[in-house]
This record gives structure tokens, sequence and C-alpha cells, in this order.
């Protein structure tokens, strides 16, 4: 068996030795075409790191009554910090919130002061969500609820950029999706062609085989590891003169390479497309023995 298994790959690198300029061929198309699917990649990894982290800011500012007292202000804080969805919850005192305006809008803290001493901001409890709790249906909800109690003035949460924004997230992981089946249905069928065309050069080879009694595995491991081969080194191949575009372009458009994961899912899908090409290839290529 481990003969057998010797022998079918050294065919295999065989049949890619004798066509190597076809082979080439099509390793340079599919390595064009991950490059493109790479830099798709780049493109949403980034913009939707910005997203998320724009999502990992979305909070409710809840400002109270100027009547209401510390120890009223700390108690509705208590309440809210108990309600579902609630991770943590942040007081605000009007002594902190001048604090935090004059740091923040150094150039109109004079604003302050010519409303004079009487003049005080607003207290307020800052909550911070948790990430499922972070779509607009379900802060609008716990906004709704917030605002009904006693002490509250008024609640600002982002009505209305969030619903954009939680649809914007979604859109983007499905673009993702879609574009990645898309490329390995093109890719499959071009490595599909390729072997398709490998069968037919070696015809008489696998009719031989298949006359003599090799193993159907025997027959089909060479075009299945071309394939395979085909894709893994393409997905490598882009990966690398995306790699190279991204680091001449990184000081003029600051951005992050793909993550460890997402080279790994290029590659499995570049191993996937191969294999699945081979499979359509042969199947369609390999003639059946004769009865």
């Amino acid at each position: 068996m481990i003969h057998l298994i010797r022998n079918a790959i050294h065919e295999g690198l065989l049949n890619i030795r004798r066509k190597l300029g076809s082979f080439l061929i099509t390793l340079l198309m599919v390595s064009l075409s991950f490059m493109v699917f790479d830099i798709f990649l780049i493109i949403s990894w980034n913009l939707g790191t910005a997203l998320k982290d724009e999502q990992e800011n979305v909070g409710i500012e809840v400002f109270l009554s100027d009547n209401i007292t510390e120890v009223q202000a700390v108690i509705l804080a208590d309440i809210v910090s108990g309600m579902e969805g609630v991770r943590s919850v942040y007081y605000v005192s009007p002594e902190e919130a001048e604090a935090v305006f004059r740091a923040d809008l150094p150039e109109q803290a004079d604003l302050l002061t010519l409303l004079g001493p009487q003049f005080h901001l607003p207290p307020s409890i800052q909550i911070s969500l948790h990430p499922d709790y972070r779509t607009s249906e379900k802060v609008g909800a716990l906004a709704r609820t917030v605002s009904g109690m006693d002490g509250v003035e008024d609640i600002v949460y982002g009505k209305e950029y969030l619903p954009g924004l939680t649809r914007a997230v979604d859109i983007l992981e499905k673009l993702v999706i879609l574009a990645g089946l898309v490329l390995a249905v093109s890719l499959s069928l071009v490595v599909a062609n390729t072997v398709r065309l490998a069968v037919a050069r070696r015809a008489l080879t696998v009719q031989i085989m298949s006359i003599v009694g090799a193993p159907g595995w025997f027959v089909k491991v060479p075009f299945l590891g071309e394939g395979l081969l085909t894709g893994v080194a393409g997905a490598a191949g882009s990966l690398l003169l995306t790699l190279a575009v991204s680091w001449m372009l990184s000081s003029s458009l600051p951005h992050d390479f793909l993550p460890g994961r997402w080279i790994m899912l290029v590659l499995i899908l570049g191993a996937s497309s191969g294999a699945a090409g081979s499979w359509i290839g042969m199947k369609s290529g390999i003639p059946k023995p004769r009865s």
C-alpha cells in the first residue's frame, strides 16, 4: 500500500513536470484571482474592525433632572445596573461633567464662565452594554424603559446612526461569505478544466492502468494532488503578492494585514477549490471502465 501511495505521488509530480508551462499559467490565474479576493478581505477586515470599534462604544447616556440629589441618582444607577443587558453603570456628577467639558473642549470653556456660577451641567448616568445588546432594537428598548423612570430628563444613545451601523456590520460579513463562495466556484471550474485537459492528454495511460487492474484511487490521486497543489500554491502566492502590495501602501495608507485565522481560511479555501476542481475534472474526464 505504501509503495502504491509513493508511486501515485510520484506520478502526480511527473504530470506537473510534463506540462509545467500549463501548470504555471493555471497557477498564475489562481494567484491573481485570489489576490483580488485578498485585497477585498483586507478592505473588509479594516472596515469591519473600524465598525466594530464604533460598535464597542455604543452605550446610553442618561441625563438627570437638576433637582435630583446625589443619593437619589446613585439609587437610580443601582436599579439600572440590574437591568438585562447592562454591563456597567457610571454616575457623573455636575462637577465631574464640568471638568470633562473643560478638558475636552478647552476652546469653549469660557462659555461656562460667562453663564455664571449659578449655572451647572446636569448630572448623568453612563450605561455600558454587553456586546449582544448593542443592536438598535435592544438599545432602543432599554432606553425607553429608562426614560420612564423618575428623575430622568433626557436620554442619548445614537438613535440616528445605530441602525445603520448594525446593518453595515451585517452586510459586510455577508459580502465576505458571498465573495468567498463565488471565488471558490470560479476557481474550482478553472482547476477542473486544467485537470480535464490533463486527463485527456493521458487518456491512453489512464485506460491502460484501468485495464491492468490499478485501483481507482491510484488513477485519481495524481490528478487530485495536482488540484490541491494548484489551489494551495495559488492561495499562498496571492498572499505573498498581497503582502508586498500592502507593505508598499502602508506608509501612505495605514492599515492592518489579514489576521492569522483569515490567512488560514484563504489557504483552506484554496485547497478546497483545488480539490473540488480536480474531482469535477476527473468525473468528466476519466473514461468509465467498459463492462
